[in-house]
């Protein structure tokens, strides 16, 4: 699935309606991105989007070299699951 970028969000549309989508505001002056909302359509659930939502915001958080707050609990769970997500994580 390809997805949208904005600085903040990344989402996916279906005939203009977001169907899968990812918020991660800057905060700390820029440094870290809070990942506050993941949300995917109940219609496609099960099929690994909220994943692959994250392994993107994860992949850009490593090339621009900022840590992550995960805040939702997708993220929260996510980022206690996998070491690899755990070495990006802001110290609080």
């Amino acid at each position: 699935m390809e997805f949208t970028f904005e600085p903040g969000r990344l989402y996916h549309e279906t005939d203009g309606q977001v169907d899968a989508e990812i918020l991660f505001p800057a905060i700390n002056d820029g440094q870290t991105w809070s990942i506050d909302y993941t949300f995917v359509d109940p219609a496609l659930r099960g099929q690994g989007i909220a994943g692959q939502l994250l392994a993107e915001v994860v992949r850009r958080a490593q090339v621009d070299q900022v840590t992550l707050r995960p805040v939702c609990s997708y993220a929260r769970m996510a980022f206690f699951r996998n070491p690899e997500y755990q070495a990006l994580q802001a110290k609080s």
